[in-house]
């Protein structure tokens, strides 16, 4: 038996991807020659216009994640685990991002890759470790039912952790070298703000285009695992 899947017409498949690949081409040119260097940094300052949308983009994930978890746990619908799921995979790949990132601009910046006291630094590692644990405990919980309802409960803890992450250097004393909020600093160059919102609306389109593609991709393998226990 033959099952065509289509969830978007090609054109818009095409026309997505031509987006997303021009849009980072152009964020990531503009920001190699375009914004000031910072004298005290050099070049090596030239990684905050991949740096921080990265970030953004790996903390928007687990709220996504667990709108979509409680969503599934009023209506049961297997597509919302399938949404969630997805979310909180590209946040994790977002986050290695910044987690490689960030010791290369840090090491430029005050000369130790990872600064300990930093409160930043310690919660988007606890984040890290927190989709880590989604993923351990949604590989070890076999059936299907139960693993998207632990997997539900984990999304919580997941956003927690990156609503706490972001508020690290807005609501506490923050002892460490991380700088403070980009959003609302007079004290940016318009060029430096120009690059980085360029890289921000890049990082985005590539994050809605890997969503559509992984969570395609889950749908194709739930529809197989689908057929395949159908005909045993």
């Amino acid at each position: 038996m033959e099952r065509k899947i289509r969830i978007f017409h090609p054109a818009f498949d095409i026309g997505f991807f031509l987006v997303v690949c021009t849009s980072l081409v152009f964020a990531v040119f503009t920001s190699l020659v375009y914004p000031n260097v910072i004298l005290e940094q050099g070049l090596s300052h030239r990684i905050f216009y991949f740096h921080v949308p990265v970030a953004w983009v790996a903390l928007y994930g687990p709220i996504l994640s667990f709108l979509f978890s409680l969503i599934y746990l009023f209506t049961r619908n297997m597509l919302w685990d399938r949404l969630a799921f997805t979310a909180n995979q590209l946040s994790f790949l977002f986050a290695v991002g910044v987690l490689f990132s960030g010791p290369i601009w840090a090491y430029s910046a005050w000369g130790v890759p990872w600064d300990k006291t930093d409160a930043r630094l310690q919660s988007f590692f606890i984040l890290c470790i927190s989709l880590l644990s989604y993923f351990i405990f949604r590989y070890l919980v076999p059936a299907k039912t139960k693993k998207a309802i632990l997997s539900a409960y984990l999304s919580v803890l997941c956003a927690v952790s990156a609503i706490l992450t972001w508020g690290a250097i807005r609501w506490i004393e923050n002892p460490g070298n991380h700088p403070s909020s980009v959003l609302g600093k007079g004290g940016m160059d318009s060029d430096m703000k120009q690059s980085m919102w360029l890289g921000v609306i890049a990082f985005h389109f590539l994050f809605l285009f890997l969503f559509l593609v992984s969570n395609r991709s889950e749908k194709i393998h739930d529809i197989r695992s689908k057929l395949k226990s159908e005909l045993e």
